[in-house]
């Protein structure tokens, strides 16, 4: 009787199990079981179905942008809040918090055309943030978006220029 019992207990373990990996799957904010951890890789993403990360358009080397900040070939946008913004961020760069994306987007586009080559960063590889900000200008129909995927984190850590508001 108990090998009996212990089978009907694997079974509906085994059930269970099948039926919750099922409905994760098919849920549009279920559990994301994969993702890319390796921050050498670009950004760390938990690769959820509602996740942003778009690596085709990271730009992963820091003296590239730093470049194109000096000959000014981009519109630089930071994505962090305004307080992040105000103690550092990239030269040259303008502030739009992604949780303003909506109520700032007449500033955005009086800043920007949708031709306009447009760099996004945030705090670094382990914010998402900068690649959901993209992904908003690239359903906006803007053409040429990228991502500074190692953000301000990997800017200061270079020892590269830090412009800073004074309060």
């Amino acid at each position: 009787m108990i090998k009996k019992e212990k089978f009907g207990i694997l079974t509906l373990l085994t059930i269970a199990a099948l039926i919750s990996f099922g409905v994760n799957a098919f849920s549009p904010s279920g559990i994301a079981l994969t993702g890319q951890w390796d921050k050498s890789k670009g950004v760390v993403t938990a690769k959820s179905k509602q996740d942003a990360v778009h690596p085709e358009i990271e730009l992963n080397d820091p003296r590239t942008v730093q470049q194109m900040i000096k000959n000014k070939a981009v519109v630089l946008l930071d994505v962090r809040s305004n307080e992040e913004f105000d103690q550092g961020h990239l030269p040259g760069a303008f502030s739009f918090p992604l949780a303003e994306f909506d109520d700032n987007l007449d500033k955005l586009l009086s800043l920007v055309n949708k031709d306009s080559s447009v760099l996004v960063y945030c705090s670094g590889v382990d914010c998402a943030a900068s690649h959901t900000f993209a992904a908003q200008l690239l359903a906006m129909r803007f053409m040429n978006v990228k991502v500074y995927a190692g953000g301000f984190r990997q800017w200061q850590e270079m020892g590269f220029e830090i412009s800073k508001n004074e309060e």
